[in-house]
């Protein structure tokens, strides 16, 4: 058994960190000494490391009670467990598609100062570095799957696969405006615009994401996707797999 003072040393933690954990339900006690001191089981130590490594990673108190009561059951499959890692992924996924959506961005505007005024072998080596080094995406399939997989979205069925094979490898521009999204298709094909709409039709649809509202309309550039709400990153992110994908 380990006194309080003595798990905080092997853990590296303060005892106040160790008193908040108790009143918080994350820790317990598992008995005191004969002065009062509490004493705790060695296992002690890892759970500690399990609750710091859960808050690095962004884990609200009330989220690491949740998985320390499945951990503890030993019942991973707790329902409530999923979906508290899931939302967690689906937090840092929005997270790290605001970045891709950034470097995507940059990676393109240097592309197009070079090509009008690349006048400099600096900036020249500099945007070949950059651009040599492309966004390292995972497969559009792969996205969708885990699209599907967490919200059984509508783009699931035939219908939506259909769009998105047929908009694989297109050029494309993203950008973020607060929670809005803007997809820009650099493309005048009218077939290309179909599938846009159809796509576009197919989620105003969805019951999944009736407060992401995806809205088309015809560009100077091309065609422009313009979709609003809590889960618009997950086209950002689809439609940066995408441009990766060869055409069908």
């Amino acid at each position: 058994m380990l006194t309080i003072g003595e798990l905080a040393k092997k853990a590296g933690v303060r005892t106040s960190a160790l008193r908040y954990y108790e009143d918080e339900g994350l820790l317990v006690a598992n008995g005191r000494t004969d002065s009062g001191y509490r004493l705790y089981k060695p296992e002690a130590i890892q759970r500690l490391y399990l609750i710091q490594r859960a808050q690095r990673l962004g884990f609200s108190l009330a989220d690491i009670r949740t998985l320390l009561e499945g951990y503890d059951q030993g019942n991973l499959s707790d329902a409530a467990l999923i979906e508290t890692a899931e939302s967690r992924y689906l937090a840092l996924d929005k997270q790290v598609t605001e970045l891709l959506t950034l470097q995507h961005e940059l990676q393109l505007f240097l592309q197009d100062l070079y090509q009008q005024h690349g006048t400099s072998d600096h900036f020249a080596a500099m945007v070949e570095r950059i651009c040599a080094n492309p966004i390292t995406q995972p497969a559009a399939k792969g996205v969708l799957d885990w699209l599907v997989a967490y919200t059984g979205c509508v783009l699931s069925t035939e219908a939506g696969k259909a769009i998105l094979e047929r908009l694989q490898g297109l050029h494309i521009h993203i950008w973020q405006e607060k929670d809005v999204y803007f997809i820009l298709v650099v493309n005048r094909d009218t077939a290309v615009y179909q599938s846009l709409l159809e796509l576009a039709q197919l989620e105003a649809n969805c019951q999944v994401h009736s407060q992401t509202i995806p809205e088309l309309s015809d560009n100077e550039e091309g065609y422009l996707l313009r979709v609003t709400g809590p889960n618009a990153f997950i086209f950002a992110r689809l439609f940066l797999a995408l441009e990766q994908s060869p055409q069908s």
